[in-house]
């Protein structure tokens, strides 16, 4: 199988995505006044994808303390060009998922079997808190339903530095379930001469253990 490229059509300098949810009653005025995405506007920062759908956590707006992902399907248009599916209860172009995460937006998702973890931390330019959270059976959840994933651990960060902003499973030499963080604005002591940087790799455990 040959794969190839494409992307989301595009209309008046727009995608069809942004389009769709400018009418949103939840997201749509952030999308219409154009709120900085740092500033609790509307920003995209996670993305996993479970067989043919797409997740995508969104670091802002964070709604009452309620974070967003988004979930959508993609099918072909035209050669390079991608086009919505319609989903959901009422065909559109996608659902909506509420999750709490303590008032935190979504940094980073990664896929472990049908859990979602979420690497959670502030829509705005603050160090911290910054958690990780398991959305257990999330890809098999409903759309429009508040969720409450389980907190899993703290995640450090620094001092206008150390902002973990990616994640993803990784086994340690033991086979023991890890989880490899990377950092933004990463410490000085974590650079490795002109093009390395030290990532974390941290036991993967649940909160109840």
């Amino acid at each position: 199988m040959q794969l190839s490229a494409a992307k989301l059509e595009c209309i008046n300098q727009s995608n069809l995505l942004m389009t769709a949810l400018a009418g949103d009653p939840h997201l749509g005025l952030y999308i219409q006044a154009a709120v900085p995405g740092k500033d609790n506007g509307f920003d995209i920062e996670g993305i996993s994808i479970y067989q043919n759908r797409i997740f995508l956590g969104l670091r802002g707006p964070v709604l009452r303390g309620w974070a967003v992902i988004l979930e959508i399907e993609l099918e072909k248009s035209t050669p390079g060009l991608m086009t919505l599916r319609q989903i959901g209860d009422v065909q559109k172009g996608y659902k909506k998922h509420f999750l709490w995460l303590n008032g935190l937006g979504i940094r980073d998702l990664a896929l472990d079997g049908e859990d979602l973890l979420i690497l959670a931390g502030p829509t705005m330019d603050l160090d911290g808190p910054v958690q990780l959270y398991r959305w257990q059976g999330g890809v098999n959840v409903a759309e429009n339903i508040l969720s409450y994933p389980e907190f899993v651990q703290d995640i450090p960060y620094g001092n206008r530095e150390d902002h973990a902003e990616g994640m993803t499973l990784f086994n340690d030499i033991t086979g023991k379930p890890s989880l490899l963080i990377v950092y933004d604005s990463p410490a000085k002591s974590r650079l490795v001469g002109e093009s390395g940087v030290i990532a974390d790799l941290l036991s993967l455990v649940m909160s109840n253990e």
